[in-house]
């Protein structure tokens, strides 16, 4: 997809989920920001050009076997944890991981999903994005 049509692909999904009064301008002018950032070289990680890491983030009232359930799919799928961090907070636990899907077996839509699936047998929320993805949102 070249530069203008994805532009134009992000201002349409920007339109679609603002609210009405929306200013169309501003929404052009979101959609090329996003893209600038998307097309950075700041995005491609220290470790090595191309690769795209994955962030896990979960969710939820805290009980035993939440970190098992992830990592059990996760090693299942053959993706490399990269880092972890979990925490406890009055009993609402959350957990980011990220992880390398390189070597996968599947692709990023089908980890997701299995991922997703355990969170709901679990009672547990879960999201998934690319790391890039996520740290171009978080600068706008």
């Amino acid at each position: 997809m070249d530069r203008e049509a994805l532009a134009y692909a992000v201002s349409e999904i920007l339109l679609r989920h603002l609210p009405g009064a929306a200013d169309p301008e501003a929404v052009a002018s979101i959609a090329a920001d996003l893209v600038r950032i998307l097309e950075s070289p700041a995005l491609e990680t220290a470790e090595g050009e191309g690769r795209r890491l994955v962030v896990v983030t979960v969710m939820g009232k805290n009980h035993s076997g939440i970190v098992h359930a992830f990592s059990e799919i996760l090693a299942q799928h053959n993706v490399d944890i990269a880092d972890i961090n979990q925490t406890i907070v009055h009993g609402n636990f959350a957990m980011m991981m990220v992880v390398d899907p390189a070597s996968a077996s599947c692709g990023f839509a089908e980890l997701k999903e299995a991922l997703k699936k355990r969170g709901e047998q679990i009672g547990v929320q879960v999201y998934c994005q690319y790391e890039d993805i996520m740290r171009a949102v978080n600068r706008i």
